[in-house]
């Protein structure tokens, strides 16, 4: 006697042949969340109508701006580039400051600049990360009447530019000044010269005067004054002990035009790369990125990930761990994977873990151990079928949900990392944002301009196809039962690959099944209703204890 009985259902193990999957495996499982353990559909995407998407062409990147606002329809950035955001990690603002990466020079806007004055293209404005390093005329000269029997302090000026946030430039240093020095006697004031004008596309409002004390070109400057940008000279008539602030901006420069990637740290450290280089933010300081923090990686940079305070920088060679708790102390070790990176896009972090797309699986990257997750599933040429290079990587609760566009079909993947377990789905998008305020994962079409939202919608059509179970001899089968929450599901039997049997189930009641021998039995469902086990019997008798 034989039953086949499947009580709860798994997922697809494409690498593995039919017959020798699991009982509770599928060779097709498409639209199901198996993980659950009965069968049932995953929910479909809906529409959401925001304030416009409005930029011209395909939008490709999204990301919900202003966290106050309860309304999910309203301020999303757009993008028709692959654009990486970060909220700033900055004491006391109360604007959101937020920069990015991916659309020309890397980028800063706030509430007061991404929302107003330009209709719906937010963001509407921004500045270029970072305050410049002063240009142009400086000088020095002498006034004042001078005490000769005393001894002269020499003195190097420096000044910096400001902006309104606070922020500050690298000073205009001693080797850029004509003349830099002055030997200055006690009743001498030095008038100090400094260049105008507006500069574009940042937020400088202000300049800021320092003097060394001693001379020496190795010292630390100080704190003399702060004048409007406008303001074309300064007459110093501090004298030494009345200085005490020091210059805290000596290495602050902006980050390289060229910067992408932009990722945040826990500890309030920005990174981004161009090339083979890693960049540092000073920490709570994303406007300031020092270049003797730069590291330097064997391959090109293709994206990175975050697992706490450690960057993961992945190539199109092996990837690197970068750790510590300030910059200048980082320390940066080879994964003990060699899987190179193949999708920028594919790139999530979630779980302790940084996934993404190589050549041979996705990957998931720990500091503990890291492996290709897929490496029990598919084999590497049905891996590089679903266009991997291409593949959009999102996180939803405890999944990875992958898109893909192949030349077979668009559609994508679940990973939920928890049950270790994988199906298929038939929903394409091209570009998501994960919404944690929301618990929501947004999502957006080719050519759309319509947002989505994940798994709001109505329940999918699933498919999920039996292991194929194999018999030493001939066996012949009588009667099945589908029991179902709901009904109709759609139940097709086959045997020796031919079908005998495809139709809408309606209630849990034995059903006949025509006669004949067969060494191979397999089923499939479809439909959308939750599925708790199916028999197959040769007996009515059998069936029942079953």
């Amino acid at each position: 006697m034989a039953v086949i009985a499947v009580n709860q259902f798994s997922g697809v193990s494409p690498m593995t042949p039919p017959r020798y999957l699991s009982t509770n495996d599928a060779q097709v499982a498409q639209n199901c969340p198996v993980w659950l353990g009965s069968l049932s559909s995953i929910r479909g995407i809906s529409a959401i109508t925001p304030d416009p998407l409005t930029k011209s062409g395909s939008i490709k990147s999204i990301y919900r701006f202003d966290q106050a606002e309860t309304d999910e329809k309203k301020n999303w950035f757009h993008w028709t580039t692959d654009v990486d955001v970060v909220q700033g990690f900055i004491a006391g603002d109360t604007t959101e400051r937020t920069y990015y990466t991916g659309d020309g020079n890397p980028k800063v806007t706030n509430n007061a600049l991404a929302l107003t004055g330009g209709g719906t293209d937010y963001p509407v404005a921004s500045y270029d990360i970072g305050v410049p390093k002063p240009t142009g005329t400086f000088t020095t000269a002498k006034t004042g009447t001078a005490d000769a029997n005393t001894t002269a302090e020499t003195r190097v000026y420096i000044f910096t530019y400001v902006n309104s946030w606070d922020e500050e430039s690298t000073p205009y240093s001693e080797t850029d000044m004509s003349p830099s020095t002055e030997d200055v006697y006690p009743g001498e004031s030095v008038v100090v010269t400094m260049p105008t004008g507006s500069l574009s596309n940042v937020n400088v409002t202000k300049k800021r005067i320092y003097r060394s004390a001693t001379g020496s070109t190795n010292t630390n400057y100080f704190f003399v004054a702060e004048v409007p940008l406008a303001t074309a000279t300064y007459t110093d008539s501090l004298d030494g002990d009345s200085l005490n602030e020091v210059l805290p901006s000596l290495t602050w420069v902006q980050p390289p035009t060229t910067l992408k990637g932009l990722v945040g740290l826990a500890n309030g450290i920005m990174v981004g790369f161009s090339g083979n280089d890693v960049y540092f933010s000073e920490p709570f300081r994303p406007f300031a990125w020092p270049v003797q923090y730069m590291q330097t990686v064997g391959s090109p940079v293709v994206g990175l990930g975050v697992i706490d305070t450690t960057v993961v920088v992945l190539t199109k060679g092996r990837p690197y761990f970068i750790q510590g708790s300030h910059p200048d102390s980082m320390v940066m070790i080879e994964a003990d994977v060699n899987q190179a990176c193949i999708s920028k896009r594919s790139i999530v972090s979630m779980g302790g873990h940084v996934f993404y797309a190589s050549p041979d699986g996705l990957v998931g990257l720990a500091p503990g151990g890291s492996t290709v997750v897929t490496q029990s599933i598919f084999d590497k040429y049905t891996w590089q079928s679903l266009s991997p290079e291409d593949l959009l990587g999102c996180m939803y609760e405890t999944q990875y949900v992958g898109f893909f566009d192949t030349t077979s079909g668009d559609g994508g993947f679940v990973y939920d990392m928890v049950a270790k377990t994988w199906n298929f789905h038939s929903v394409y998008v091209v570009g998501a944002f994960n919404d944690l305020k929301n618990d929501a994962l947004y999502v957006i079409k080719e050519s759309d301009k319509t947002l989505w939202k994940w798994d709001t919608g109505t329940a999918l059509s699933y498919t999920w196809k039996s292991k194929k179970f194999t018999f030493s001899e001939p066996k012949s089968f009588s009667c099945y039962r589908v029991q179902a929450e709901a009904y109709p599901v759609t139940m097709k039997i086959y045997r020796d690959a031919a079908s005998i049997v495809n139709l809408s189930v309606t209630d849990d009641s034995l059903r006949r099944l025509p006669p004949g021998l067969g060494t191979d039995w397999e089923f499939q469902l479809e439909g959308n209703t939750e599925v708790y086990n199916v028999q197959i019997a040769q007996s009515p008798t059998e069936l029942n204890a079953g």
